[in-house]
């Protein structure tokens, strides 16, 4: 079994683009007190925003996508779900609601990932709860069709106490605070995708896992901003950099950079984007009409109601629909459709 030396990262000799990285989220982190003191109903607000974002984000990343008007129902708890797609759904609903609710209870250990991934799954029919029972592989499929096997994960034998020892590892450096967290952390998200522990839910399992982890280190931005929704918007970058950084994995030869890196970027762009959100407020920059008017202007591309909401939050619905009429009279804007759900473009 490939083993995990964690101490060894007392003495890694880290990329300036890394060392920028860290210092920038520290420096944001710094801010997060502050903000919740003199800005509590924006952040309530986003919030519960972030929660609908990140569990469709995350869902999507893996091709699992319902209906705006089903995921909201949904994440309401205003119906059950229906088929596998909205089962998923409502499982990854319920465990961002424990993280969010009691993060710091939750101790990092195979056994809680087992009782995590029974929760996911309690709403489908499958395996919720047991590592996976047989080898498996990642394979990524080509413009072409073609479907090649980009990584080999460990055996289903050696998975059980992989996890076990990556768990204690990762415990053993945080009770000694003898590693950066954030190195920390990105690297056991790397190596708990590459073990690739669980017959389906690895993908949503790994971005439910960071967000406790960083909660616990400190770092909230994913509760305010949906971290599932930069990946999401930035799949490409987060498939390549794993695929880079899981060459030589087995032999312990991987390049662990790009992954790192580029995590730690979403958290960046999280930060910077709930900066901006909340020096929107701070600065009482415009009133409401014109911040949703440069909010339409500075758009490339569809846009919805929903989308609105999400970059104002502190906007009222009348406001929007306000303004929105008022640009489709000015012949500005158009809407492709009806309804809360209708995409907008500018003309």
């Amino acid at each position: 079994m490939r083993p995990f030396h964690y101490e060894e990262l007392k003495k890694l000799m880290m990329p300036m683009e890394t060392v920028r990285l860290l210092t920038t989220i520290n420096e944001y982190k710094g801010k997060q007190d502050l903000y919740k003191k003199q800005y509590p109903q924006v952040l309530n607000t986003l919030r519960d925003v972030s929660i609908i974002q990140s569990t469709k984000a995350s869902n999507a990343i893996e091709g699992i996508v319902i209906t705006d008007q089903r995921l909201k129902s949904i994440m309401g708890h205003k119906t059950e779900p229906k088929d596998r797609s909205e089962g998923e759904i409502a499982g990854y609903r319920d465990i961002l609601d424990i993280i969010h609710a009691s993060f710091d209870a939750i101790p990092l250990s195979a056994g809680v990932i087992l009782q995590l991934h029974r929760e996911l799954s309690k709403y489908i029919p499958s395996q919720g709860g047991k590592w996976k029972h047989a080898d498996n592989v990642i394979r990524e499929k080509l413009p072409d069709g073609e479907v090649f096997v980009r990584f080999m994960p460990l055996s289903a034998f050696e998975t059980p106490s992989a996890m076990e020892k990556l768990c204690q590892e990762y415990q053993e450096r945080m009770r000694k605070q003898d590693v950066e967290p954030l190195l920390l952390i990105s690297l056991f998200l790397l190596d708990f995708l590459c073990i690739h522990p669980f017959n389906d839910g690895n993908g949503r399992m790994s971005r439910l896992l960071a967000l406790l982890l960083l909660y616990q280190a400190g770092y909230e931005v994913g509760r305010y901003i949906s971290l599932e929704k930069i990946i999401d918007e930035s799949k490409q970058s987060y498939y390549d950099t794993l695929q880079h950084s899981s060459i030589g994995w087995h032999e312990r030869r991987n390049d662990i950079f790009p992954w790192v890196n580029y995590f730690l970027s979403t958290i960046v762009a999280a930060y910077k984007e709930l900066e901006e959100r909340v020096g929107v407020v701070q600065t009482g920059k415009g009133n409401k009409e014109k911040r949703v008017e440069s909010y339409i202007a500075n758009k490339i591309g569809y846009f919805s109601k929903e989308d609105i909401r999400t970059a104002c939050p502190d906007v009222s619905e009348s406001t929007i629909n306000r303004v929105l009429v008022r640009l489709k009279e000015e012949g500005i804007v158009e809407p492709l459709g009806k309804g809360r759900s209708a995409k907008w473009k500018k003309v």
